[in-house]
């Protein structure tokens, strides 16, 4: 069990990852997950390469354009809504942010 991060905003600031990082390291098994607009993260290797202490990196499929798809970074899993309800079961606390 762990914490699941949702994130459907694009983040202009390292706030979000700084308190994943931060439960990460005081022992908290931490996975996001990237929707709507914040998608665009998954095509950015410095920010992926950032995120090694999360246990899953993922991505809502259809909320990816034509353009991302192609520059996905490699570890990112795509999910469909099946997925994603799997990845909320797995995980004891749920953060929405946006």
């Amino acid at each position: 069990m762990g914490v699941l991060f949702v994130i459907s905003e694009p983040q202009d600031s390292t706030t979000l990852f700084g308190v994943a990082e931060r439960m990460a390291r005081s022992g908290e098994k931490i996975d996001l997950l990237f929707t709507e607009e914040a998608c665009r993260h998954v095509c950015d290797p410095e920010l992926v390469g950032s995120l090694s202490f999360v246990g899953g990196l993922y991505c809502l499929e259809s909320d990816l354009d034509q353009a991302e798809r192609e520059n996905l970074v490699e570890g990112v899993r795509l999910l469909d809504y099946s997925g994603w309800v799997e990845l909320v079961e797995a995980n004891e606390k749920i953060v929405s942010w946006a």
